[in-house]
């Protein structure tokens, strides 16, 4: 079996176990609906912070650089 085949077949896996709750019942489409939901604003706010975290990176680095600039004149 090839890489490519095992992630398929792991995302199979993955997809159909979120079709069924933990005592083997089948979800309803609303809870489907909200657990896709849920990890999608889950995914947006990780995106955001990750981002955030670069702004502040360089803010930062520009604030170092201009106080290392004022300080050598």
């Amino acid at each position: 079996m090839t890489t490519a085949e095992r992630i398929t077949l792991l995302r199979r896996r993955i997809l159909l176990s979120k079709l069924y709750k933990k005592d083997g019942n089948r979800r309803s489409n609303i809870e489907i609906i909200e657990n896709l939901l849920s990890r999608c604003a889950i995914q947006d706010t990780f995106i955001q912070d990750r981002k955030l975290e670069g702004e502040f990176s360089e803010w930062s680095n520009e604030n170092l650089i201009e106080g290392i600039n004022n300080n050598e004149t």
